[in-house]
């Protein structure tokens, strides 16, 4: 019986690597001073909201990371949020987060109070099965102007691929990434696998997640049974020196090598097809808000018919 409704295979941009979060480092009350200034509050009644399972995400980064000289047990996140334009998505909220030992060890190495920084989160940037806001789009572009942020950023790739994740794909990927990362830094908590320290000095964590499982389970999304193989890797990738997003995404560090890590590991997973038409059209976006005037991207920034049509045209501020 053919299944009604709902996200199937040829809605989902496959092979195709792009941006789902970026974090900036930033003065809080400068953050503060902006949000006023755009009539936006910040809340932090978190619950019944879509930042509420992302919350898990945050703590897990919290108990495996073990590159700060904070104990982490000592620590809560607050965590507070902002919404930038109107629905549900994580992409049309900032999430503001203080007291954490990242944001604790950088403020000691920049000589400032403890709570003088807070870390800025945009995510849900890089979603096939959710819509994304042009307009969250063209406001995290004016965020990400600001030079005196520290950033850095996940990069994520769906793909195809029917292998469970468990601890026998778990030995798999530690000996596929052998040169890449240490076999002690794996560990599995439920459909995922996170890698949280590699070889290479600017990738710092590699996750392989069941995405069809999360957004069918988790999510409660209506996802057809054809995209039960869907996987997604996400690497994150910090600039070797403080850089503003701007920057960092036209260096040759950012373009050659980073990506080219991200290619290499993602190969080595298993990713058979990579293709670098969504990020151009994503960092496109950000650096000229004109590339999304049109009816497609307004009814959905990252739709199909979006990036067909910007593949087709013959303006593209940026290109790897």
């Amino acid at each position: 019986m053919e299944e009604v409704g709902g996200y199937g295979f040829d809605d989902i941009i496959f092979n195709n690597k792009g941006i789902d979060t970026i974090y900036q480092i930033a003065n809080y009350q400068t953050i503060l001073n902006i949000l006023h200034k755009n009539n936006m509050t910040i809340e932090d009644n978190i619950k019944h909201t879509p930042i509420m399972p992302y919350i898990g995400k945050i703590q897990e980064q919290l108990t495996y990371d073990n590159k700060t000289r904070y104990k982490t047990n000592d620590f809560k996140p607050i965590i507070k949020y902002s919404k930038i334009s109107k629905g549900v998505g994580l992409s049309n909220y900032i999430i503001i987060i203080q007291n954490t030992p990242t944001l604790f060890d950088y403020a000691t190495s920049q000589k400032k109070a403890k709570d003088f920084y807070c870390m800025v989160i945009y995510t849900g940037l890089h979603q096939p099965s959710k819509n994304i806001s042009n307009e969250s789009i063209k406001f995290i572009s004016k965020m990400l102007k600001r030079k005196s942020f520290k950033t850095y950023c996940d990069m994520a790739i769906d793909y195809i691929d029917h292998k469970p994740i468990n601890y026998k794909r778990k030995e798999e990927v530690q000996k596929a990434l052998k040169h890449d990362t240490d076999f002690k830094d794996y560990i599995i908590t439920g459909t995922s696998l996170y890698c949280n320290s590699t070889n290479h000095q600017t990738i710092k964590k590699v996750l392989i997640y069941d995405k069809y499982n999360k957004q069918k389970i988790y999510h409660k999304q209506l996802i057809k049974s054809n995209l039960n193989g869907w996987k997604r890797l996400e690497i994150q990738i910090q600039p070797s020196t403080k850089q503003d997003f701007y920057s960092y995404i036209k260096s040759d560090e950012f373009k050659k090598d980073s990506l080219g890590v991200f290619d290499t590991i993602s190969k080595r997973v298993g990713v058979s097809v990579i293709d670098n038409s969504y990020l151009n059209y994503q960092i496109s976006s950000i650096l000229d808000n004109r590339i999304m005037n049109n009816k497609n991207s307004l009814k959905q920034y990252n739709s199909k018919e979006s990036l067909t049509r910007f593949k087709l045209s013959e303006f593209k501020p940026y290109m790897i």
